[in-house]
Formats: C-alpha cells, sequence, structure tokens
C-alpha cells in the first residue's frame, strides 16, 4: 500500500494513506467463515451496516470506488459495502480480491 500512495504522482489514483482508512468497522459483527450461505449473506449485511465512512462524503458522490478485501467466500459482504456506498451516491463500485475461498466450502 506504501508504494502504490507513494507513486500515485498525479493523484490520478487516489487511495486512503497508509494507516488511514476511509471505511473503518465501527462495531463487532458475526463471523460468517464457516456459516451458511444465509448465514453469510447475514453476516454482509451485519457488516455492511457497521462501516462508516472517514473520508469527506462529498468525495463518494459520483465516485469510482474499488474496494479490496483479502479473501472473497461468498461475495456477500463485498456486494452489501457495494449497495451502500452506491447508496450514498458512489457511481460505481468495483472488487478486487486476493484470494477466494472454493467453490463448495
Amino acid at each position: 500500500m506504501d508504494a502504490a500512495y507513494n507513486e500515485d504522482l498525479t493523484h490520478a489514483f487516489p487511495l486512503s494513506a497508509p494507516g488511514s482508512p476511509l471505511l473503518v468497522k465501527t462495531a463487532e459483527t458475526p463471523r460468517s467463515a464457516r456459516g451458511t450461505l444465509e448465514d453469510k449473506r447475514q453476516a454482509g449485511v451485519a457488516h455492511a451496516a457497521a462501516l462508516t465512512w472517514t473520508g469527506d462524503r462529498a468525495a463518494i458522490e459520483g465516485a469510482t470506488i474499488l474496494l479490496v478485501d483479502d479473501v472473497l467466500t461468498s461475495g456477500s459482504q463485498l456486494q452489501h459495502v457495494s449497495l451502500r456506498l452506491v447508496a450514498s451516491g458512489a457511481a460505481e463500485v468495483r472488487g478486487l480480491v486476493l484470494a477466494r475461498v472454493p467453490w463448495g466450502n
């Protein structure tokens, strides 16, 4: 993250500064790793509801936002966080994940 942040001298692709995330989880939410698909969906809804935008709210309006996550299990959290950002004014939300749990697990 430091390298990507420091290399963007044009600020064409703004990233949150290292150690200063723009979305912060303000409450504990249920874990979904070993639950059913419905458990995962409910955890995704709870996770999205527990997030607070710490940046300038005007920055969301009309923006294309890239959400980065470490592991995709069901996609529920990514989906519900994306829906919340779009409802807050984002034009588009894209997701980037580093790994995906194999189907059937």
